[in-house]
């Protein structure tokens, strides 16, 4: 086939095999397909289309607009957390069995990217204290809802109870799912003073009917759950299941879900950028007996009829073409590049890695809480429970003085918590002293100026 035979750069089709498309349409030409729409409709523009070049360095100006967390501290709490990833994590999923692999139906020949897999179940598995892990979902939110969609099917209840504060946006998502099943999301409230949830209004929440009881540890303001054990024997005695949501790095520190009694535990994971929020990976883990009700796929280890080691699917009664209607999930093609991400930042880290990592995080957020309790009308931190990456501060200055001071200083501001006349403050191990001196001089700006 002749080079100029091309006419779109990305496009495969020649002249002749146009040519033929449009005799077969009774067409002369491809302008012809759009007669019917309006000559000054949008897709008839009179100047010429940008080229590849200019269009490159279009976008490149549009981009200097945005702020990102390499260039300007960040303190924006409740969602997306930044984490230093090594470049080698970025260079090992570039690789293109890796890049471009498929759901893994054929394990002859998917051989590298099913070990991978099996090797992110296993460090959940080790991480969460339970017994099995699949192979990921979409986000943190999904994995939540497929927790209550799974609690459902065992149970046949119908009722969710969410404790405490919980993040809105993943609460918004599960009660999507809860929609199409008919399940009733019930949130209670939380302890004013501790920031924790309310253990009265939780055992007045869970009856008979909940199928389901979920807590975050840390929660939504940051703050870590005492007494999840608690929560365990509450939900147990109803014959519900008990599911927490967990942050990864978190685990190095804290007790792990299987060790207070979780049934399902549900989380996101590390070792991507944020990337405005997304792509995600949602991890999910459960006990043994609950394994045939769990969503989304599990890959297994096995012998080959020469007795070698090999990988192959264990469990797919979540796909569409196995069972249909019954299938446990509608996963489909998921985040697994991102599950791979995870494996080998984990891998990386190493188990005294991730603990330090832990520590650092915790650090810096003990450091940040004091530093700006230090400055007179800010009550740092708003709830006495014991934060881990992101707390509440109640600061007595306006809010568009506080958000002009951020700009001015190219902080990326904590979030707004109007509800509570307060900010949610999020740090990492990319917090430095440097930027919470900055934020320290932003935020006194912004009170003297509310004095005067």
């Amino acid at each position: 086939m002749e080079k100029d035979e091309f006419t779109h750069p990305y496009l495969g089709l020649t002249k002749k095999e146009r040519k033929e498309m449009l005799e077969y349409l009774g067409l002369t030409s491809a302008d012809e397909l759009f007669s019917d729409i309006p000559i000054r409709s949008e897709f008839h523009m009179e100047e010429q289309p940008l080229s590849e070049q200019e269009l490159f360095f279009e976008f490149y100006e549009l981009s200097k607009r945005n702020w990102n967390y390499l260039e300007h501290p960040l303190f924006a709490g409740g969602g997306a957390h930044a984490h230093y990833v090594p470049a080698v994590v970025q260079k090992i999923i570039e690789r293109g069995e890796f890049l471009t692999s498929y759901t893994p139906y054929q394990p002859e020949i998917t051989q590298g990217m099913l070990q991978a897999l099996f090797e992110y179940q296993s460090m959940v598995c080790e991480l969460t204290a339970l017994d099995v892990a699949n192979a990921s979902h979409y986000t943190y939110g999904s994995s939540l809802g497929e927790a209550a969609h799974m609690a459902h099917r065992i149970n046949s209840k119908n009722k969710v109870v969410v404790c405490g504060a919980v993040n809105p946006e993943r609460l918004e998502v599960l009660r999507a799912y809860a929609f199409g099943k008919k399940l009733a999301v019930v949130q209670t409230r939380y302890d004013e003073q501790k920031g924790s949830l309310d253990f009265d209004a939780l055992q007045s929440a869970v009856d008979d009917e909940t199928c389901m009881v979920y807590v975050e540890s840390p929660n939504y303001f940051g703050v870590v759950e005492p007494n999840l054990e608690e929560v365990a024997e509450i939900a147990h005695k109803k014959g519900a299941l008990f599911c927490v949501g967990f942050d990864m790095i978190s685990l190095a520190l804290f007790k792990p879900p299987g060790e207070v009694g979780a049934d399902i535990a549900v989380g996101e994971g590390v070792g991507f950028p944020i990337s405005y929020g997304g792509p995600s990976l949602g991890v999910f883990a459960t006990r043994k007996q609950y394994v045939r009700s769990m969503p989304g796929r599990v890959v297994g280890a096995t012998l080959d009829k020469r007795g070698k080691r090999g990988f192959v699917i264990t469990l797919q009664t979540r796909e569409q073409h196995i069972r249909r209607e019954k299938a446990t999930s509608n996963i489909t093609t998921n985040s697994a590049i991102l599950a791979l991400a995870n494996a080998v930042y984990l891998a990386l880290l190493g188990k005294s890695g991730l603990k330090k990592l832990a520590e650092r995080i915790l650090s810096n957020t003990h450091y940040t809480q004091s530093r700006l309790a230090e400055l007179k009308g800010v009550t740092s931190p708003l709830f006495k429970g014991y934060c881990y990456q992101d707390f509440v501060a109640r600061i007595q200055a306006s809010e568009q003085a506080l958000e002009k001071s951020f700009e001015k200083h190219g902080i990326i501001a904590p979030t707004r918590l109007k509800q509570l006349d307060s900010w949610l403050f999020g740090v990492s191990e990319l917090t430095t002293k440097a930027h919470v001196d900055l934020l320290v001089v932003s935020i006194k700006e912004a009170l003297e100026k509310n004095e005067v």
